[in-house]
């Protein structure tokens, strides 16, 4: 990201993108993406779910006053049917309640769930009944929560159980048209709501890229192409974080660049941000750990160094400054010198007190130049 500011890569404005071809989404919409499941509330649908279990048991209850279970085994089949509304309620009323997210796992077990229970209801009943009706709403929430061939699966269970009288021979040619607008109501709104809760994914994904590009772009200098500010106080708190526990040393360079506002005087603010520009590549050129240089604000930059001991950090310090004196310079060919102050982390001591006692070696280093 930082080189890609400072080639001119990434432009301050909107381009508008050509949407994807009909083909494209479709393809989309069968592949399941890694990301398919973080981008679910899975604590929503887990409780949309258990509200569909309680109003389909509530259903069924009605159902099974008006289509009693006893057409295949006659009055014990009350004691499955009974069980079987009853786990509806234990199952939905859990996950209305639950508060944990709900895995990828348990997510499918739910979905297949349904038409396992409402095909046992359709088999006690033992004839013609409208138990398969309420495959409807089990059907709407698989298309909005599963991938497509999790989906494929569900549909093809709830097609089962929509002709499982073909299998106990209480199918009649009466029934044929019934059952296949059934059919046909279920396919039409797995795929209506599985392209709808596809386009919904893919906008929140866009979304999500976009904050994270906004964020990251919230951390670069605009100028230099370096971390800003913001960027530096983020990576020291880390960096120090990962010093304590490894007990590895870590040392700051903080540089300021000699009569800056003399050159800003003479030449121009123009001529400033040009300086301060070859400055930042030459610093990345020398360090070469773009994420490890910032500009702390005007014409003064911080490097940080992870895994280096105090005297190297030293000799890293002059070795930017000889780099930058030799190719950087002002209009009239005078060399641009930049001084450096350098400090090693004390175990115990907050982040901010690395920059604190660097930026007190760099005036020191600062008065010392002066006074000689």
């Amino acid at each position: 990201m930082f080189d890609e500011l400072q080639d001119g890569g990434l432009e301050p404005t909107i381009r508008d993108v050509e949407p994807p071809s009909a083909r494209a989404r479709l393809r989309d919409a069968v592949r399941e993406a890694p990301d398919h499941h973080e981008l679910l509330d899975t604590r929503l649908v887990g409780r949309l779910a258990g509200f569909l279990f309680c109003c389909a048991g509530a259903i069924a209850t009605v159902l099974l006053a008006l289509d009693p279970p006893t057409g295949v085994i006659g009055g014990m089949g009350w004691i499955p049917a009974a069980v079987t509304v009853a786990l509806a309620f234990v199952f939905g009323g859990g996950m209305v309640v639950n508060t944990r997210p709900l895995p990828p796992v348990l997510l499918f077990g739910v979905a297949l769930s349904g038409p396992v229970m409402l095909g046992l209801l359709q088999w006690l009943s033992g004839r013609e009944s409208a138990y398969t009706q309420l495959l409807i709403l089990s059907i709407v929430w698989c298309g909005v929560v599963l991938p497509a061939r999790k989906l494929a699966i569900c549909v093809a269970a709830d097609t089962l159980v929509v002709f499982l009288p073909v299998a106990t021979g209480d199918f009649t040619r009466e029934m044929l048209p019934e059952r296949l607008a059934t059919l046909g109501i279920m396919w039409a709104l797995a795929f209506v709501c599985l392209v709808h809760a596809t386009r919904m994914r893919n906008v929140r994904r866009s979304l999500r890229a976009e904050a994270a590009s906004a964020d990251e772009l919230a951390r670069i200098d605009a100028l230099t192409g370096l971390g800003n500010r913001r960027a530096l106080d983020d990576e020291l708190v880390s960096r120090v974080a990962a010093a304590t526990r490894s007990g590895r040393p870590l040392c700051a360079l903080v540089g300021d660049v000699d009569g800056f506002k003399g050159v800003n005087d003479r030449f121009g603010h123009g001529e400033g941000d040009r300086l301060l520009t070859e400055i930042a590549f030459t610093m990345r050129d020398v360090v070469r750990a773009p994420d490890s240089c910032f500009r702390w604000g005007g014409d003064e930059f911080v490097v940080l160094l992870s895994d280096t001991p105090l005297a190297t950090a030293e000799e890293i310090a002059t070795r930017i400054t000889s780099t930058i004196a030799a190719r950087c310079a002002t209009p009239d060919a005078t060399a641009l010198g930049v001084t450096f102050g350098t400090a090693e982390h004390i175990a115990g001591q907050p982040p901010s007190r690395l920059l604190t006692i660097a930026d007190a070696a760099l005036l020191a280093a600062k008065s010392a130049a002066r006074t000689a």
